[in-house]
């Protein structure tokens, strides 16, 4: 279950600020583990309706109790079983299996010819595509990611959550952007169109290679598309451009990509303020003015503000308990997205318990010993309750 890698995730970055921290540099030494517990995840939308459209099962409440376990302890390595330990089976009656026509909510293209070189040509999809990044038809609340408007991929990205498909009648990006505003953790959402094979077998919503085999020649249908995904997207991800089913072409067209346009809220704290690219950079000696930790989660970790909210409030507790840091509370923290190489972001928390305004945040980056470049993206401040400072 995805829930088992959200948790496997949160044990890195719980390292404290020492004495020999003179002044604050990001913190890139947990960035590829980050990136490695993530690995696993799906990173993509898979093609047609081969699985069953469902939201995945995220849920802040067990990654925050993690979270909140892992400041004083390690989580152990957790495995899942049914209840009695065994492996059930059932007889299953064999029936005779005939190819079905799938449902679909596209247009047919079918002018030329049926082909992906006509689909990738459709100027309806380029048109719908172009309509809908236009500014006064761009969700509420969202921003079009630079550069990601009308292409022919999808991302690819390890924070992908889920997909809708059925519950569409037409390129509505305004349908995609109220599914992810009820989604737990999800971030941001890809509107497309994907051509996939007509003829499907009932049974695995796929082409049957015995019955129903998908062609060069087999006739096409067209499914419009909303993926959505945990964290900020950026254009790079844009990797998926189709894939053979058989020696059938299933393409994309049509792509435009949304991410929320400000930092979600959180219960106790006042914020979002946003840093824009940059974190807070603490004055030296860091140790002698708030800084406390950077916790960075893995790269299947959506942007999830609670997650960071609850980990502040375990060190409060903790620091009050066990005179760390002169007992001093976590006040503020810094939530944003950890970038090497501009690619394969990571949702990043630094804890402080003194609060910093937007003229600390300055740290736009920097190198490691092999010439790696750490960029931020998509930072924000939140401030404990009576806490905010300009």
């Amino acid at each position: 279950m995805r829930s088992t890698l959200f948790l496997s995730s949160l044990v890195f970055g719980l390292a404290a600020a020492s004495p020999l921290h003179r002044r604050q540099e990001l913190d890139i030494s947990d960035y590829e583990d980050a990136v490695a517990a993530g690995a696993d995840s799906a990173a993509v939308a898979p093609v047609g309706d081969a699985v069953p459209e469902e939201v995945v099962s995220y849920n802040p409440s067990v990654v925050a109790s993690g979270i909140v376990a892992a400041i004083t302890t390690v989580l152990p390595a957790s495995a899942t079983a049914d209840a009695a330990g065994s492996v059930i089976t059932a007889n299953v009656k064999r029936n005779v299996v005939v190819c079905t026509t799938r449902t679909f909510n596209g247009p047919q293209v079918t002018a030329p010819a049926d082909s992906d070189a006509a689909f990738l040509a459709y100027q309806g999809f380029t048109d719908a595509a172009t309509d809908a990044a236009k500014s006064a038809n761009i969700p509420r609340g969202y921003a079009v990611v630079p550069g990601y408007v009308n292409l022919k991929a999808s991302p690819q990205d390890p924070s992908y959550l889920t997909y809708v498909s059925s519950r569409l009648t037409f390129y509505d990006t305004t349908q995609c952007a109220a599914l992810c505003d009820a989604m737990a953790g999800c971030t941001s959402f890809v509107t497309y169109f994907e051509r996939v094979p007509l003829l499907i077998s009932p049974v695995t919503q796929t082409p049957d290679g015995s019955i129903c085999p998908a062609t060069s020649t087999s006739p096409s249908a067209t499914l419009i598309k909303c993926a959505f995904f945990g964290l900020p997207l950026r254009v790079e991800t844009a990797t998926n451009a189709g894939q053979y089913q058989g020696s059938f072409h299933v393409v994309i067209a049509g792509a435009n990509a949304y991410t929320k346009s400000t930092g979600p809220s959180v219960d106790g704290y006042e914020g979002p303020v946003a840093f824009g690219n940059a974190s807070i950079n603490a004055p030296a000696p860091v140790i002698e003015h708030g800084y406390l930790r950077t916790q960075t989660f893995g790269s299947n970790v959506p942007f999830d503000v609670s997650l960071c909210a609850a980990s502040c409030q375990a060190q409060t507790d903790y620091n009050a308990k066990h005179g760390t840091f002169g007992g001093q509370a976590c006040v503020f923290f810094n939530a944003y997205v950890l970038y090497k190489n501009g690619a394969n972001g990571v949702f990043t928390c630094a804890y402080y318990g003194t609060p910093y305004g937007v003229a600390y945040a300055k740290n736009k980056g920097q190198k490691d010993g092999s010439g790696n470049v750490f960029t931020v993206g998509s930072s924000f401040g939140y401030y404990a309750d009576g806490h905010y400072v300009e």
